[in-house]
Protein backbone atom coordinates (compact mmCIF):
# COMPACT_ATOMS: atom_id res chain seq x y z
CA UNK A 1 0.00 0.00 0.00
CA UNK A 2 1.60 3.51 -1.23
CA UNK A 3 1.61 6.45 0.91
CA UNK A 4 2.46 9.18 -0.85
CA UNK A 5 1.29 10.69 -3.79
CA UNK A 6 4.63 11.56 -6.19
CA UNK A 7 3.50 14.66 -7.49
CA UNK A 8 3.04 16.49 -4.07
CA UNK A 9 5.62 14.90 -1.98
CA UNK A 10 6.44 11.66 -0.25
CA UNK A 11 5.06 12.99 3.01
CA UNK A 12 1.84 13.70 1.70
CA UNK A 13 -0.77 10.64 2.24
CA UNK A 14 -2.33 9.48 -0.28
CA UNK A 15 -5.92 10.95 -0.48
CA UNK A 16 -7.53 7.70 -2.17
CA UNK A 17 -6.31 6.24 1.09
CA UNK A 18 -8.15 8.68 3.25
CA UNK A 19 -10.92 8.41 0.91
CA UNK A 20 -11.38 4.94 1.47
CA UNK A 21 -10.88 4.97 5.11
CA UNK A 22 -12.95 7.27 6.34
CA UNK A 23 -15.54 8.32 3.56
CA UNK A 24 -13.97 11.88 3.01
CA UNK A 25 -14.50 13.63 -0.33
CA UNK A 26 -11.45 14.21 -2.06
CA UNK A 27 -10.94 17.67 -1.00
CA UNK A 28 -10.97 16.78 2.57
CA UNK A 29 -8.91 14.03 2.06
CA UNK A 30 -6.10 16.11 0.20
CA UNK A 31 -6.47 18.83 3.22
CA UNK A 32 -6.26 15.90 5.87
CA UNK A 33 -3.07 14.78 4.31
CA UNK A 34 -1.55 17.95 4.33
CA UNK A 35 -2.20 17.79 8.41
CA UNK A 36 -0.68 14.86 8.69
CA UNK A 37 2.27 15.85 6.43
CA UNK A 38 2.61 18.41 10.04
CA UNK A 39 1.40 21.76 7.87
CA UNK A 40 -1.05 24.55 9.40
CA UNK A 41 -4.37 25.31 7.96
CA UNK A 42 -3.39 28.52 6.65
CA UNK A 43 -0.62 26.70 5.23
CA UNK A 44 -2.74 24.01 3.71
CA UNK A 45 -5.74 25.93 2.16
CA UNK A 46 -2.99 28.08 0.47
CA UNK A 47 -1.20 24.89 -1.41
CA UNK A 48 -4.86 23.38 -2.06
CA UNK A 49 -5.68 26.88 -3.46
CA UNK A 50 -8.38 27.68 -1.00
CA UNK A 51 -9.92 29.55 1.16
CA UNK A 52 -8.77 29.62 4.88
CA UNK A 53 -12.60 29.57 5.39
CA UNK A 54 -13.29 26.58 2.91
CA UNK A 55 -10.03 24.86 4.40
CA UNK A 56 -12.20 24.96 8.07
CA UNK A 57 -15.30 23.57 6.65
CA UNK A 58 -13.61 20.72 5.13
CA UNK A 59 -11.93 20.47 8.56
CA UNK A 60 -14.90 19.85 10.57
CA UNK A 61 -16.53 17.57 8.02
CA UNK A 62 -12.91 15.46 8.50
CA UNK A 63 -13.87 15.47 12.23
CA UNK A 64 -17.42 14.27 12.41
CA UNK A 65 -16.36 11.26 9.62
CA UNK A 66 -13.30 10.28 11.49
CA UNK A 67 -15.02 10.89 14.84
CA UNK A 68 -12.53 13.10 16.04
CA UNK A 69 -12.64 16.82 17.92
CA UNK A 70 -9.48 18.66 17.34
CA UNK A 71 -6.49 18.29 14.46
CA UNK A 72 -4.08 16.59 16.56
CA UNK A 73 -6.51 14.02 17.26
CA UNK A 74 -7.37 14.19 13.72
CA UNK A 75 -3.61 13.22 12.93
CA UNK A 76 -3.82 10.88 15.50
CA UNK A 77 -6.51 8.45 14.35
CA UNK A 78 -4.75 8.70 10.68
CA UNK A 79 -1.24 8.01 12.16
CA UNK A 80 -2.62 4.69 14.09
CA UNK A 81 -5.46 3.86 10.90
CA UNK A 82 -1.87 3.62 8.53
CA UNK A 83 -0.37 1.48 11.09
CA UNK A 84 -3.08 -0.56 11.54
CA UNK A 85 -3.00 -4.00 10.27
CA UNK A 86 -6.46 -5.09 10.80
CA UNK A 87 -8.84 -2.28 9.79
CA UNK A 88 -12.01 -1.54 11.47
CA UNK A 89 -15.07 -3.08 8.91
CA UNK A 90 -16.98 0.24 9.69
CA UNK A 91 -15.43 3.65 9.48
CA UNK A 92 -14.92 5.56 12.89
CA UNK A 93 -17.23 8.10 12.65
CA UNK A 94 -20.16 5.62 11.98
CA UNK A 95 -19.12 3.23 14.88
CA UNK A 96 -18.81 6.15 17.30
CA UNK A 97 -22.41 6.97 16.33
CA UNK A 98 -23.87 3.10 17.01
CA UNK A 99 -21.51 2.99 20.45
CA UNK A 100 -23.64 6.41 21.09
CA UNK A 101 -27.01 5.13 20.02
CA UNK A 102 -26.47 1.43 21.88
CA UNK A 103 -25.31 3.42 25.26
CA UNK A 104 -28.69 5.73 25.29
CA UNK A 105 -31.00 2.54 24.15
CA UNK A 106 -29.51 0.74 27.13
CA UNK A 107 -29.71 4.16 29.54
CA UNK A 108 -33.04 4.33 28.15
CA UNK A 109 -33.99 0.83 29.23
CA UNK A 110 -32.44 0.79 32.35
CA UNK A 111 -34.58 3.99 33.58
CA UNK A 112 -38.18 2.63 32.65
CA UNK A 113 -38.28 -0.02 35.34
CA UNK A 114 -37.12 2.67 37.94
CA UNK A 115 -39.42 5.31 36.70
CA UNK A 116 -42.17 2.31 36.87
CA UNK A 117 -41.11 1.14 40.29
CA UNK A 118 -40.99 4.59 41.68
CA UNK A 119 -44.47 4.86 40.38
CA UNK A 120 -45.72 1.80 42.11
CA UNK A 121 -44.23 2.97 45.60
CA UNK A 122 -45.47 6.50 45.04
CA UNK A 123 -49.24 5.48 44.06
CA UNK A 124 -48.71 2.95 47.12
CA UNK A 125 -48.24 5.38 49.75
CA UNK A 126 -50.81 7.60 48.46
CA UNK A 127 -53.26 5.21 48.68
CA UNK A 128 -51.82 3.87 52.07
CA UNK A 129 -51.76 7.65 53.30
CA UNK A 130 -55.65 8.14 52.02
CA UNK A 131 -56.63 4.50 53.60
CA UNK A 132 -54.84 6.36 57.25
CA UNK A 133 -57.08 9.26 56.56
CA UNK A 134 -60.05 7.36 56.33
CA UNK A 135 -59.78 5.41 59.52
CA UNK A 136 -58.98 8.47 61.24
Amino acid sequence: MPLAVASEGPEILQADFLEERFHLTHAEARLVGHLVAGASLRSCAKALGIKYETARSYLKSAFLKTGTHRQAELVLRVFHTVSDPNPPAVPAAIGAQELRTAVQKSRTEQARPTETRLATVTTQRAEAALAQDFID
